[in-house]
């Protein structure tokens, strides 16, 4: 057998470190084989930290024979792993300018505008692809991806459910049908879906994210920020920001207008802001909380989730019995540390399991200072009680770390700082 046919059986067996030694002893012999490179690039794409490398080694294929529309699909793809939505783009019309009725090219076309958001035109790419090839397994996997992703919840079942019957052994097709179940408020279904991926595949993280996800989705208040984030899937990054900001000025109005009402229901309005706001940023951590208490469920989650969910939701746990304790004893300093464990977990939530370097930087150092905040002022309080007027330190570095941890919540809708850069 030669080493270019033992590549592509190990290729097609999954086992790609060993597929990608075949593939370059090939080259070595013959460096000038444009179809090596484009398996290469292939084999590169499927391994973790290897994308760049990918990308080299299908524009050496793209060199060498520059009028293949695969190529230049395969290029699109690589694009999309690197977050390069806009050139992936332009390499996927460059396929289709060479083909037009390529399913594949098509289908790349589809999962670029998927990389940006662009959920109505990625439905759009993928029915065309399907409609040349309705075997196309990447476009049926967009098309209930983007389905499910604009709200089209039944459109999606259905998509979903011919799927299942077409490639029931397809680890893909049931991460995908487990969303939809998530979408659809059936979680105990999505759980099944979700271990039967990771049976099919067991490396693979969507399946583990997705199994935790119908884990926490046990909870009817992780049910709730679901929905949440379902809803805002829909829309691109800048109309996401623009909802976010809409909706601020709408508080922001209602409580000026409240407020020459009825300074009562102004301040519920206040509390019912604040109240939104941490559910949505702390919804995560006190989901991996419940599930890090289940002796059997924690075993699915990494390390940082572990520890977002032990900062999150003990600090909520902690801090409350502090908040309670310090009013019903009328010790001040325990009433402070409850404030600082609880304001504490905002930026906490989002420093662990953080993909971001400089996400876990920015939010891990907030953090470090509402810890240590809270700690100065505890002891400050601790010297000084009883006392008539908070101390000069309490007020302000307690009001610099509530402010921190404000801007920390509005950090944390900057992709940069939550995403790990591509490789």
């Amino acid at each position: 057998m030669s080493e270019l046919a033992h590549g592509l059986l190990l290729q097609e067996q999954g086992r790609f470190e060993e597929a990608e030694s075949c593939f370059r002893s090939a080259l070595i012999r013959e460096p000038e084989n444009d179809h090596v490179y484009g398996r290469l690039a292939l084999c590169l794409i499927s391994m973790p930290g290897r994308k760049k490398e990918a990308l080299e080694s299908i524009e050496s294929a793209i060199r060498l024979r520059a009028d293949e529309p695969l190529y230049h699909g395969v290029k699109s793809l690589v694009l999309v792993e690197l977050r390069r939505g806009k050139s992936a783009l332009e390499a996927a019309d460059q396929a289709l300018a060479l083909n037009p009725a390529d399913a594949f090219s098509l289908a790349s076309k589809a999962n670029a505008y998927c990389s940006m958001d662009r959920w109505a035109e990625g439905e759009e790419w993928s029915r065309k692809a399907l409609k040349i090839d309705s075997d196309n397994a990447m476009a049926a996997n967009l098309l209930t991806h983007t389905l499910r992703l604009q709200g089209k919840s039944s459109e999606s079942a259905t998509a979903v459910e011919q799927l299942l019957a077409d490639d029931p052994e397809n680890s893909f097709v049931h991460v995908n049908a487990g969303w939809s179940a998530l979408q659809q408020g059936q979680p105990k279904k999505a759980e099944e879906h979700f271990r039967e991926a990771l049976r099919l595949d067991p490396d693979s993280d969507m399946a583990r994210e997705g199994l935790l996800e119908s884990f926490r989705a046990r909870s009817c208040f992780y049910r709730g920020y679901l929905a949440y984030t379902f809803f805002m899937q829909r829309f691109t990054g800048c109309k996401q920001w623009a909802i976010i900001i809409g909706v601020y000025v709408v508080y922001r109005f209602a409580v000026e207008l409240m407020e020459s009402l009825s300074s009562l229901v102004a301040g519920a309005l206040v509390l019912l802001w604040l109240a939104l706001v941490m559910w949505v940023w702390l919804a995560p951590g006190i989901g991996n909380f419940l599930i890090f208490l289940d002796r059997n469920a924690r075993l699915a989650l990494k390390t940082g989730e572990r520890l977002q969910g032990i900062v999150v939701g003990g600090g909520i746990t902690l801090g409350l019995v502090g908040l309670v304790g310090g009013l019903i004893s009328g010790y001040e300093p325990i009433f402070f540390a409850g404030i600082g464990l609880v304001v504490s977990t905002l930026p906490a939530s989002l420093s662990f399991g953080n993909e971001s370097r400089v996400g876990r930087l920015v939010f891990g150092s907030i953090t470090a200072f509402v810890y240590l905040t809270t700690v100065m002022v505890t002891t400050v309080e601790a010297f000084q009680h009883p006392a008539d007027n908070w101390h000069q330190i309490t007020i302000g570095m307690g009001l610099a770390a509530l402010l921190l941890a404000i801007l920390s919540t509005w950090l944390g809708n900057v992709r940069a700082l939550r995403q790990a850069p591509a490789s």
